[in-house]
């Protein structure tokens, strides 16, 4: 689940304190990313998610300082979602190289597996970066076709037609990878 802090911390307030660590067990959630929530100012907010067995995941940048790398270290559980580039999610070119680079300084302090998003818009994109990195995030460029299909079942269409290419690619980079 993807948000920013003040939805969930209103949910407590209308809902009672803990209210939303406590629905989002019970609605399956296991992994919270509050895009707002330094890691430094939610330790507890993120020890409560944690004895709920939910996961907290924290975003580090292409420019997170090292101690913001070692302050998520010490609390994000699950995965750590590496953005892959500067700007806005969507647009930019990809620098694979630059990307790799980012993500072993951040596995000096980050002992989570690590998730690459942001402007990854093909296959091609997702098995470069994946040789770096346990997973990869696609969202607006997903996004973008779900908003053209006109009902349902085009949405689905869509998003299996531009999924499946990327699904098979990244399968067949790991049978080589493990071979």
């Amino acid at each position: 689940l993807m948000g920013y802090a003040n939805p969930f911390e209103r949910y407590d307030q209308r809902h009672g304190a803990g209210a939303f660590v406590a629905d989002a067990r019970a609605a399956g959630v296991d992994g919270v990313l509050v895009v707002d929530y330094p890691p430094e100012e939610c330790e507890a907010f993120a020890a409560r998610l944690a004895s709920a067995g939910i996961d907290p995941i924290f975003l580090l940048a292409p420019t997170s300082t090292e101690q913001r790398m070692r302050d998520v270290g010490r609390v994000a559980r699950g995965y750590a979602y590496c953005v892959s580039l500067k700007g806005v999610t969507g647009a930019g070119h990809i620098d694979v190289a630059s990307v790799a680079q980012m993500l072993a300084l951040i596995r000096r302090h980050v002992p989570v597996p690590l998730a690459v998003g942001f402007g990854i818009k093909n296959a091609e994109q997702a098995v470069a970066l994946a040789a770096d990195a346990e997973a990869i995030v696609i969202g607006s460029a997903l996004v973008e076709r779900l908003a053209q299909a006109q009902d349902v079942a085009s949405a689905c269409n869509s998003a299996q037609q531009f999924l499946a290419p990327i699904r098979a690619a990244l399968d067949a980079a790991s049978k080589l990878k493990a071979a």
